[in-house]
């Protein structure tokens, strides 16, 4: 008898996707999704036992025009040999069923394939026609050794990999926000496989991690290329969300799909939805926070500031200063292999990927992947941005005064511990919510041998002209509150001199005070105050500052950050002083209430409260809230909340699955951003 094809496939999905650690794939029931470099299953239905004569071939195709050479037509041959780097064994014969397990390569395209079996006979191929009911997904493999993206960790691949919420720094202290990633969210997946063929990138390129990470940074952003986000770091989002009113990336990520680019991000946006793009498509990757981040725009890889000199005091030079130093800047890390640099520099591991459009990558608004490692040690030459990563995380800050009779400037100070002060990322481990500090593993410790070492790697060039002698007298440090400053108080803060000299000092000097967003850029000033005073040898004086709330109340936007200058000069040898300190003052809280315990399957409400502390109004203000399996993504409009008053807002929901999830709630309005609410939930089966 002649072998046939019923043409019936059990894809065995519950099996595969469970071993693949793909089981949490929503709203993909019917269709396969598994991790390449991995044996799966499929269990193929003829009209007889298969004999060891019998010729059968599974057949795999991704993309409309396919060939076998360049991996897009994978063909499998069972009773004939096999070739190619896909590889597959019959495993067990059930009567007429046969159960094969297929293996796809290491470096295998990921997307979606769609199958045909074929029986080879005496008449020739008798082949299955299309069935969406055997397609598949296939992804990177962290669990996978020969895997580019391969993580030896289990921990880490699950907070990594598998991780659906996050925690994105905004302060030193460890504050900031969490963010729902939501990769594993109905649609996701689809989104963004579309954000690559939106890209235009070849199929062949769609096996290689290095070039899925540098196009996900390109189209991220809207700015080239029409990608996921457009930017804005102004006041006025009418047009759009803005920043601070996303809870995460999912209905970011299906509103792109939807309507195209979305309408605002910052970036902490961008660096969010980024992170679900690559752990979705299989890439361990996580987000990184660099406080006081540098963007030099000179390619020299230090920041310089050039200072007018008015009267006694200092002011920036806006127009003639090119490179700018962040409050704080978000990016992501991937962890890739890197097998495109020299394996004997051993450059793999955490790689900087950053998709705020900040400077172009071969003609693209894009940075990295660019190793951790090399940038560690100065190692500036290998691909992508390392010049440019490095100076955001290791610059030294050169401060000039600008004569104007002569157009020259005159360097004032060398900062080498400013920029990079800090970086950080969320501690392993599902709800540990704690900051991990990283900043060792991007330079040595400051005055090191092994920092000066980097930093001539580095190829820093110190030129005679740049000497100056800092060692004048006097010292001046502000000193800011220690404790946390909310949103609507008062405060006091100290501007502190020494005199370091064996003679007496006579200072001018003045503090400006400003709204500015997190660019550093000033928003609104709001305080100015002018001081004199006379230090005798050795002394130290301290002049305190106070803050008034109704002062930088009405300037304050949505950023909630106040910068305090102090500049002074030394009246008798002409000494130059300046201070920098920022302050970012909180905002109200949301507070949470359920009904009952949460329960699978049973109707449960929710409430979320907040009352207006502030002495005036709050007009068109948006709130949003979500849990994932626990309550959908809701949003709900106040055209008023009045002084003094308490808004309930309550949902009903049905949780969908058992064990532990966040509920996130933000509201938002012209003057008040940032203001979150968290909460951790068990759903009990």
């Amino acid at each position: 008898m002649v072998l046939r094809f019923f043409g019936l496939v059990d894809m065995m999905q519950n099996e595969n996707k469970s071993n693949h650690h793909c089981h949490l794939y929503e709203g993909k029931n019917n269709i396969l999704i598994i991790r390449r470099a991995q044996e799966f299953q499929m269990t193929l239905q003829f009209n007889q036992p298969v004999n060891p004569s019998d010729n059968f071939q599974i057949e795999f195709y991704i993309g409309i025009n396919t060939y076998m050479l360049n991996g897009t037509k994978i063909i499998i041959s069972f009773g004939g040999s096999q070739t190619g780097n896909w590889t597959g064994r019959i495993i067990q014969q059930q009567g007429d069923a046969c159960v094969v397990g297929i293996t796809p390569s290491a470096d295998a395209i990921i997307g979606k394939y769609y199958t045909s079996v074929a029986v080879i006979g005496s008449n020739g191929i008798s082949r299955t026609q299309k069935d969406s009911g055997t397609d598949f997904y296939l992804l990177f493999n962290a669990w996978a050794s020969n895997d580019e993206v391969y993580m030896p960790n289990e921990e880490e691949r699950q907070e990594y990999v598998m991780n659906e919420n996050g925690y994105i720094y905004q302060e030193e202290s460890g504050d900031g926000r969490q963010w729902y990633y939501g990769q594993f969210v109905e649609g996701i997946l689809d989104a963004c496989i579309k954000i690559l063929d939106d890209s235009h990138m070849p199929l062949v390129n769609r096996g290689d991690a290095v070039k899925v990470c540098r196009i996900g940074s390109a189209m991220m952003n809207s700015q080239d290329d029409r990608g996921v986000l457009v930017g804005n770091w102004s006041d006025n989002y009418s047009l759009g969300t803005a920043p601070t009113f996303w809870i995460g990336s999912d209905q970011i990520l299906l509103q792109y799909v939807n309507k195209g680019p979305v309408r605002f991000a910052q970036c902490w946006v961008y660096a969010g939805t980024f992170n679900t793009f690559l752990r979705c498509l299989g890439i361990p990757a996580r987000v990184i926070t660099n406080f006081n981040s540098a963007h030099d725009n000179t390619g020299n890889i230090v920041t310089d500031l050039i200072f007018n000199s008015v009267g006694n005091v200092l002011e920036l030079n806006e127009r003639l200063t090119r490179d700018s130093i962040w409050n704080y800047h978000c990016w992501n890390e991937a962890y890739l292999s890197r097998f495109d640099l020299p394996a004997y520099q051993n450059l793999g591991g955490w790689q900087v990927v950053d998709s705020t459009p900040q400077e172009t990558s071969d003609g693209y608004y894009r940075c990295g992947p660019c190793s951790v490692k090399a940038i560690k040690e100065g190692m500036l030459g290998y691909q992508f941005d390392a010049p440019f990563v490095f100076a955001e995380v290791n610059s030294d800050v050169y401060k000039y005064k600008l004569n104007s009779q002569t157009g020259k400037t005159e360097l004032l100070s060398v900062d080498t511990t400013y920029v990079g002060m800090k970086i950080l990322t969320k501690s392993i481990g599902g709800n540990n919510y704690e900051p991990m500090d990283i900043t060792g593993t991007y330079k040595y410790p400051e005055g090191s041998s092994k920092d000066e070492e980097t930093m001539k790697n580095a190829g820093r060039t110190y030129k005679a002209h740049l000497q100056y002698d800092d060692e004048q007298g006097v010292e001046m440090t502000l000193e800011i509150p220690q404790e946390r400053v909310k949103i609507g108080q008062n405060f006091q803060m100290a501007v502190v001199f020494r005199n370091l000299s064996e003679d007496t000092r006579t200072i001018h000097g003045l503090l400006v005070g400003s709204t500015i967003y997190y660019t550093n850029i000033q928003r609104a000033q709001f305080k100015q105050e002018t001081f004199d005073v006379t230090l005798k040898p050795m002394e130290t004086s301290r002049i305190q500052v106070v803050v008034l709330a109704q002062n930088y109340m009405p300037k304050l936007g949505c950023q909630s950050s106040l910068r305090f200058v102090v500049t002074a000069k030394s009246m008798e040898n002409n000494q130059d002083l300046m201070a920098i300190q920022i302050i970012v003052v909180n905002g109200p809280s949301l507070f949470e209430q359920m009904s009952v315990p949460a329960k699978v399957n049973q109707e449960i409400f929710v409430k979320v409260e907040f009352t207006n502390p502030f002495p005036f109004s709050l007009h068109d203000v948006r709130m949003a809230m979500q849990g994932p399996n626990f309550i959908s993504y809701r949003e709900k409009l106040y055209s008023e909340i009045a002084i003094g008053t308490s808004i309930t807002w309550m949902e009903s929901s049905v949780p969908t699955r058992s064990g532990n999830t966040m509920v996130y709630a933000v509201l938002d309005c012209s003057v008040l951003g940032n203001v979150q609410g968290n909460w951790a939930i068990g759903i009990k089966a």
